[in-house]
């Protein structure tokens, strides 16, 4: 196009015919390339949620309870975990084997239970850490829409931050547990800080939140959360709200303590901030289950609420 054009609108009658022409080609195809992004970014968000709701977000469904065959006896030699698994639970998963080997030599000693070993995988949830090695629990929490997985990737605390547990894109992520915690029977940590979103649908952590209200606490005072190796029932402690940074022994740094003196100061920091009195304080040596989400602030994203509980049943 000259140069004496370029200020002139593509529509006057001055502008040269041709380059009218070539202008309104140009505008043509931006609008084609606007329509397809548009159409294509519907897609993906059409897909996004249908991936949420109608597939929980590549979250499985609740494994069958423990005494609750999940598979026929004559598939008994599947069940059996045959994946590379990760240093943490490599032993486990072989006592594991070698126990479901010996129960079935003969029909004597099948009918002799054999001991459970400390570092055992739970049968109903060893089909669950076939698929996803990841693994390290399921929390359920009656009366909110908790009943999901927890997963731990230590070297990469945040993997499933927006992952689902089949390893796919997902919104609401997966509940994980902090890479600094262990599980393991023979060495756990103090404290067990597992993560999950706030999601305004309600799932994952979404539902969490209720315990802000006293009530709810006592209709719920208690949830279950099983590692995969042993069962677990939990009191609730504490309910509170806290801003990243704003405490001094906040409770997102609590995993452990060197001393007895050191875990009842991480403890009573928690429970001072309360927003209610449960009347429980937890004894040194319980184990203790920390669950964190953002509040539901928008305007500070730095606000958390967290729950504290004590395990009283194994």
């Amino acid at each position: 196009m000259a140069k004496r054009y370029r200020r002139l609108r593509g529509d006057t009658a001055y502008y040269p015919f041709a380059a009218r022409t070539g202008l309104r080609a140009r505008q043509r195809r931006q609008v084609r390339w606007l329509r397809l992004l548009g159409v294509t970014a519907l897609l993906v968000a059409a897909a996004l949620t249908v991936r949420q709701t109608v597939f929980r977000g590549g979250q499985p469904q609740a494994p069958a309870p423990a005494g609750v065959p999940a598979i026929q006896a004559d598939t008994a030699e599947s069940a059996l975990v045959k994946v590379e698994a990760i240093a943490a639970t490599r032993d486990a998963l072989a006592r594991t084997q070698e126990a479901d080997a010996a129960a079935r030599l003969t029909p004597e000693t099948a009918s002799t239970p054999v001991p459970r070993q400390s570092n055992e995988i739970l049968p109903q949830y060893r089909a669950l850490y076939e698929e996803n090695p990841d693994l390290v629990g399921w929390l359920r929490i009656d009366g909110t829409e908790i009943d999901l997985p927890v997963v731990q990737t230590p070297g990469d605390n945040e993997y499933y931050l927006r992952r689902g547990f089949d390893g796919l894109y997902a919104t609401g992520g997966t509940l994980f547990l902090d890479e600094q915690c262990s599980i393991l029977p023979d060495d756990p940590t103090a404290n067990w800080l597992v993560y999950g979103h706030n999601m305004a649908d309600g799932s994952m952590f979404g539902t969490l939140t209720r315990y802000r209200d006293e009530s709810f606490y006592k209709e719920h005072p208690t949830f279950t959360f099983d590692t995969i190796y042993a069962a677990g029932t939990w009191q609730v402690v504490a309910a509170l709200d806290t801003t990243l940074g704003a405490d001094a022994l906040p409770y997102y740094t609590f995993f452990d303590a060197d001393t007895k003196l050191d875990w009842e100061q991480r403890v009573r920091a928690i429970l001072d901030k309360s927003l209610y009195d449960t009347g429980i304080t937890p004894v040194y040596g319980q184990q203790l289950l920390t669950l964190s989400t953002c509040g539901t602030s928008y305007t500070n994203t730095d606000s958390r609420f967290a729950l504290l509980a004590v395990r009283v049943e194994n």
